[in-house]
């Protein structure tokens, strides 16, 4: 015999339905926020592409545009614009690993889109002002990562990690230890701890941090010893938490 519900079970049903409702509304809101930073209809690049036709591309794209536009209103000026140009360089970076899995087998795709892009909004969320105009700490770009650490009286440890993200190529790996000051200067050697012709300067420019290298090699060398086929360590960086 089928009896009909009491009034504590109609309540607790009506309170099942309306967390289920909830639970609908709120992620059917979230799946519909999942849209590209970006006009769909005006999509060109094989990324932009590939970005509209797969929901979660989508949303990891917006996550980067999100994270990115809320720390140009967190730098200053200086940083701001450097940031562009490291977001420019990101792009460029993204457009390339879409133009190498195009219509490739997932299976035998090396470079995983969405992955550069999740990657792109945890390195972003991770950036921080700098609380000071000091060195010290770890500095991050697209390319790679500064590390700056003291090493006892009147001495900082530089090291400097680049390359491009997307082929490995163009990589940099220096470092030493060098007299501290607002502007750091580290002598490129080689393994017999001879001078190379190269130097590289290490110094802010409001919130971001800038390195430049210059000089001329033996046999006018473009790129220092310590560095691959067109590898360079100049660039600017941005204070991060490591992650």
């Amino acid at each position: 015999m089928i009896r009909n519900p009491d009034k504590a079970q109609l309540i607790a049903w009506s309170a099942i339905g309306t967390v289920m409702v909830a639970w609908l509304a709120a992620n059917g809101s979230a799946f519909a926020q999942a849209k590209p930073s970006f006009d769909c209809a005006k999509a060109t690049s094989v990324a932009e592409k590939a970005i509209c036709a797969d929901p979660a591309l989508a949303q990891a794209d917006a996550d980067v545009a999100r994270s990115y536009a809320a720390l140009l209103k967190t730098l200053d000026p200086r940083a701001g614009k450097a940031l562009r140009g490291d977001q420019g360089d990101f792009i460029l970076y993204r457009d390339q690993i879409a133009g190498f899995t195009e219509n490739m087998p997932e299976d035998h795709q090396t470079f995983d889109l969405g992955e550069f892009l999740r990657d792109r909004a945890t390195f972003l969320a991770a950036i921080r002002k700098p609380a000071d105009s000091g060195l010290i700490g770890t500095w991050s770009s697209s390319r790679g990562s500064v590390e700056i650490k003291a090493a006892g009286a009147g001495k900082l440890e530089v090291s400097e990690d680049v390359a491009n993200p997307v082929s490995g190529g163009a990589e940099c790996d220096i470092g030493g230890t060098v007299r501290a000051g607002k502007e750091l200067r580290l002598v490129d050697t080689d393994d017999n701890d001879k001078p190379t012709g190269f130097v590289f300067t290490f110094h802010r420019d409001g919130d971001a941090f800038v390195v430049e290298q210059s000089g001329t090699g033996k046999d006018d060398r473009s790129e220092p010893p310590s560095c691959g086929a067109s590898g360079h360590a100049d660039g600017y960086f941005f204070l991060s938490e490591k992650q």
